[in-house]
């Protein structure tokens, strides 16, 4: 089966992503990355009100035109999720990385958009249900990813993943496990 790669479905020149860290990824790191042929994201909680996100956005798009995404909680523990989502979709981030969460709303939203959604997944059950929802890939949240991590190995879950899903497969924690999978 083929599917599209990472720096195909972005028109970037090396298939990586730069991890939205809480509290560390800021508007410098995001331009940096983008300078040197990959994307990035940051976590919108990462700004405190809604100027703060969009002012963010702003910045990066004033600084070039090359995709970057932003990380949403889209669970009831993220108050401020209704108004980023609102806001991600009036500024057309190019893409959106749901974490935590149905991430149903913010396809259904961002579709009409031409706004790509990754979903974190942990499992190929979850992977599934997010595909046939229309995401536009998944991320393999695996036991060596950073921040909230999945029961199984990168190896495990990449393999069950690519070999059951019809999206592009993304794998968190890739770059310090590439040599190892």
């Amino acid at each position: 089966m083929s599917k599209t790669t990472l720096d195909k479905l972005l028109g970037i020149q090396y298939p990586v992503i730069v991890a939205p860290m809480f509290l560390i990824s800021n508007t410098k790191m995001i331009k940096a990355a983008l300078t040197h042929g990959v994307t990035a994201a940051f976590p919108a909680l990462n700004y405190r009100t809604d100027q703060e996100l969009r002012d963010a956005i702003k910045e990066i798009k004033s600084f070039t035109d090359k995709p970057f995404g932003v990380n949403l909680i889209v669970n009831k523990s993220n108050l401020k999720y209704k108004g980023q989502l609102e806001t991600l979709v009036e500024l057309k981030v190019d893409y959106i990385i749901t974490s935590l969460g149905n991430p149903g709303e913010v396809i259904e939203k961002c579709k009409p958009h031409g706004i790509k959604v990754f979903c974190d997944v942990v499992d190929l059950a979850y992977a599934k249900k997010v595909e046939q929802q229309g995401a536009d890939a998944v991320i393999a949240v695996n036991n060596r990813a950073g921040g909230h991590a999945g029961k199984l190995s990168p190896k495990e879950l990449i393999t069950l993943l690519t070999e059951n899903c019809n999206i592009p497969v993304i794998s968190a924690g890739v770059v310090s496990l590439m040599a190892k999978i």
